[in-house]
């Protein structure tokens, strides 16, 4: 229904940024070139290389506009506008320093004014193409009608869910058994569901789509029966979106449809990218804070005295056991029931500890048991530093999921097990989306995310707004 029409207006998006870029350039040389300086080096150079060169540069631009998500929000307004800044303010830099490792000789006045001219063209392209595309799908002989099976909270998302997005579809509203009168953003309840052969009628061309995830196998197959003899193309939301645990993935085996939960897309050569990133960058890591460990452990040592670390046992990848390293910030030999009960609290009542305890899971902002010296290192994170220890040998990775407590996985539901499928990381997707302000089963879905939609440039957005977070003595 959207796949396809979405990979389309991607390339389309692609070619409209890539254009503009283009303008931007040949505008900035056109106007601080006044001697032909630069047009006399191009011809030097030769059209093969400078046309590698542009489409090299190209390239790096439309890479980065996709690390910034920008052909994934398509619908224009001020997010996309902020992305697009970003995207081009990261190029540009980027082609900076590519120019000054590669000693191109390229005017900064030129290069300074491509960037300005490169924000309000791109975003004029993508406002030409997507008035474009807006255009061509009104478009009689294209526009489909579409009418959305239910009236519940499955059948109003799916609803937004179309409005939001560039697509042919004309929503002329619902049909339901048990819900004449009603609306929701201003599309009518049309009838009932023996309807649709009428509306079929009606709306030549008409496209159903089937939102009753809880509805009895019966219903489900008479709308169905109902769709197949009135000649009406439809989709069906499948039951197991009411399970909490990601999204579902359709694979076709033959002609025959399996559907099931979308797995881990950190495996095979993505475990490996990603392993040998956390490796090289952890080894680093440890080499330039190494005068900070230093300095903590003195600090904890003089002031709190022996042991300077604490272990913890915590629950790794696939559920295996590891031992946590981090600077002890708690008096010795302090118990662990404070904790235990809180973690407890905040699982089973989704989130209420988190939001009247003022701490996150893993740390209580209002217990006794910290020392002076442990408040300050808690609050900048530096008794966290121990970990990338934990990192270099493979027992945790930079970003992933919070390594989970043993007890806490006693009172996991079979579906918040799916966070322990990936190696857990020292920050991750939920601490920049909220941190303590969190329910647990939102954190829970925000790794699963996480590992369902993994990138290379999905770590980096991360780890670049974990530093911020840091910074402003939040914690982690």
């Amino acid at each position: 229904m959207f796949a396809g029409e979405s990979r389309k207006q991607k390339v389309l998006f692609v070619v409209a940024d890539a254009l503009a870029l283009l303008v931007a350039f040949a505008t900035a040389l056109s106007l601080h070139d006044p001697h032909g300086t630069m047009a006399a080096r191009l011809r030097i150079a030769g059209p093969g290389l400078v046309s590698l060169s542009v489409t090299g540069i190209a390239l790096l631009w439309i890479l980065v506009f996709r690390a910034c998500n920008l052909y994934g929000m398509r619908g224009g307004g001020f997010k996309e506008f902020l992305g697009i800044v970003k995207g081009c303010s990261t190029a540009f830099l980027l082609t900076l320093g590519g120019d000054f490792l590669v000693h191109v000789q390229v005017s900064r006045i030129t290069t300074v004014t491509a960037f300005a001219l490169s924000i309000p063209l791109v975003a004029a392209g993508r406002a030409l193409t997507r008035a474009c595309i807006r255009n061509f799908y009104s478009n009689p002989n294209i526009a489909t009608p579409l009418v959305v099976v239910g009236f519940n909270s499955v059948a109003h998302y799916l609803c937004d869910q179309i409005r939001e997005q560039l697509t042919q579809y004309d929503l002329l509203g619902f049909v339901d058994d048990n819900s004449r009168g009603r609306q929701f953003s201003g599309l009518p309840v049309l009838g009932e569901i023996d309807s649709l052969p009428a509306l079929a009628k009606r709306h030549p061309g008409l496209e159903v789509a089937i939102a009753l995830p809880n509805a009895p196998v019966e219903v489900q197959e008479r709308v169905v029966r109902l769709c197949e003899e009135a000649h009406v193309r439809w989709r069906m939301v499948p039951w197991l979106l009411r399970s909490p645990g990601g999204t579902v993935k359709v694979e076709i085996l033959g002609v025959v449809p399996l559907i099931g939960t979308c797995g881990s897309n950190l495996d095979g050569l993505n475990f490996a990218i990603k392993r040998s990133f956390d490796l090289a960058t952890s080894s680093l890591l440890l080499v330039f804070l190494s005068p900070i460990l230093a300095l903590t452990a003195l600090a904890v040592r003089f002031f709190d005295g022996a042991p300077i670390l604490f272990r913890q046992v915590r629950v790794g990848i696939r559920g295996k056991p590891f031992e946590m390293l981090k600077f002890r910030t708690m008096r010795v030999a302090s118990g662990d029931a404070q904790h235990r009960q809180y973690v407890e609290k905040w699982i089973r009542t989704d989130g209420a500890a988190a939001e009247h305890n003022g701490a996150n899971v893993y740390k209580l902002t209002d217990d006794n048991r910290i020392t002076a010296l442990g408040r300050i290192l808690r609050r900048f994170s530096l008794d966290e530093l121990p970990q990338i220890i934990n990192v270099v040998r493979g027992d945790m990775s930079l970003i992933g999921p919070r390594p989970a407590l043993p007890y806490e996985t006693e009172l996991y539901e079979s579906w918040h097990h799916r966070r322990l499928e990936v190696v857990p990381g020292i920050t991750g997707l939920w601490q920049i989306s909220g941190r303590n302000h969190l329910s647990f089963d939102d954190m829970v879905r925000l790794d699963v995310q996480y590992m369902e939609n993994w990138s290379f440039a999905s770590d980096l957005r991360i780890l670049a707004r974990t530093l911020p977070v840091l910074l402003k003595g939040g914690g982690m």
